[in-house]
């Protein structure tokens, strides 16, 4: 990098956050196998860079492993997508969602080495935000046209459907309709009281005796 383009630092909570970065460096950045245990969040020049806690991570896992359940239970082909880069050199953001999936379009993204997220984002992402983040993510998501994200911060979990170029909550998902969002809310609210292993059973026993 040039020392014209060098960025300047400034401190934020959990994060290191780096300012003047251009498009070019950010994807250097992203593409450097030494900073694949970061998360790099990308847009209007910002570049935040985060590394993930445990308290961070328990709660995607257990939102993910009950997506898995209900997948299976219903026999639904989901191919998840994980923490996939979704970038766009179009409008110059990018991020690392915490879950990710492609749902309606499964079958187009099975097999595939390398996914072309300006022309087929995930169907559904899922956003654990508990931190005060210098670069805020929900844009990002509206202009990589992710169609729904589930939003969880401050304890609660929001489902966000994209309407126009903007996200609106929604009461149900459209990307798993039928997806029972309150047993994933209780899961949620005692994740700190009994072992995931014990919600991922009571979750699925619950979906058994609706059968």
């Amino acid at each position: 990098m040039s020392t014209a383009s060098m960025p300047t630092i400034a401190p934020a909570e959990h994060a290191t956050v780096l300012h003047g970065v251009t498009w070019d460096d950010y994807v250097r950045y992203r593409d450097d196998p030494e900073n694949d245990g970061s998360r790099m969040t990308y847009s209007d020049g910002v570049l935040e860079i985060m590394t993930l806690s445990f308290f961070h991570e328990s709660v995607s896992f257990l939102i993910h492993n009950l997506i898995t359940v209900w997948q299976i239970h219903h026999n639904i082909d989901i191919q998840p997508s994980g923490s996939m880069t979704l970038r766009s050199k179009l409008v110059e953001k990018g991020l690392e969602g915490d879950q990710s999936y492609y749902i309606r379009h499964a079958a187009e993204v099975m097999g595939q080495a390398q996914i072309d997220v300006e022309q087929l984002p995930p169907d559904l992402a899922v956003e654990v935000d508990h931190t005060r983040s210098s670069v805020p993510k929900i844009p990002i998501y509206e202009a990589l046209g992710v169609p729904e994200v589930w939003r969880w911060r401050k304890e609660t979990l929001t489902v966000l459907r994209l309407e126009d170029g903007e996200y609106v909550e929604h009461a149900e998902s459209v990307a798993l309709p039928g997806f029972p969002l309150d047993h994933l809310r209780q899961a949620l609210a005692r994740r700190n009281e009994v072992s995931q292993t014990s919600l991922i059973r009571e979750f699925q026993n619950g979906l058994f005796k609706k059968s």
